[in-house]
């Protein structure tokens, strides 16, 4: 089977997270609408994964009492996208390199909302880890496929 690589259902899952706190249509209606499209690269996309890690994430920040959670999450996606775990840039190029192929084995959901907490306690303690001003996600060229998936638009249908 072909999974997603964790850095890639974490900015998933926090792009929805952030899209729901944003917006004004249910969690679902993300979780579902990027779904669709991610099933087609990853067997383990699926709707209801894709809202429990997000919906803990939301939950996670609400027992903090973290009022604004938006910093939370978009420094979550920017470092998911753009470090790999150990602090170094991701590699986004090769010649034979395709950064958004799958995974053999797959991530579970607990093991995202982990990394999200821990991540979450490192920035209160260097904020300097959150998104840089000016920087955006369709600025990275590799990844396009995944980008327009996060920025699909939503509607009420795809939360049924």
């Amino acid at each position: 089977m072909s999974y997603a690589p964790d850095w890639v259902l974490h900015a998933v899952c926090s792009t929805v997270a952030t899209r729901f706190v944003e917006g004004n249509l249910p969690i679902e209606a993300f979780a579902n609408r990027m779904s669709k499209s991610l099933l087609k690269s990853y067997a383990d996309c699926k709707p209801e994964k894709l809202y429990g890690i997000s919906e803990a994430m939301l939950f996670f920040l609400a027992e903090l009492e973290e009022e604004d959670t938006l910093p939370y999450c978009s420094g979550f996606l920017y470092n998911s996208i753009c470090f790999e775990k150990s602090g170094r840039p991701r590699k986004m190029r090769g010649v034979f390199f395709d950064p958004l192929a799958p995974a053999r084995e797959l991530t579970k959901s607990q093991t995202v909302v982990t990394s999200f907490k821990a991540f979450v306690f490192r920035m209160r303690n260097d904020p300097s880890l959150g998104q840089p001003r000016g920087w955006r996600l369709d600025e990275i060229a590799e990844i396009k496929t995944l980008t327009n998936i996060l920025n699909a638009p939503a509607t009420f249908a795809d939360a049924l």
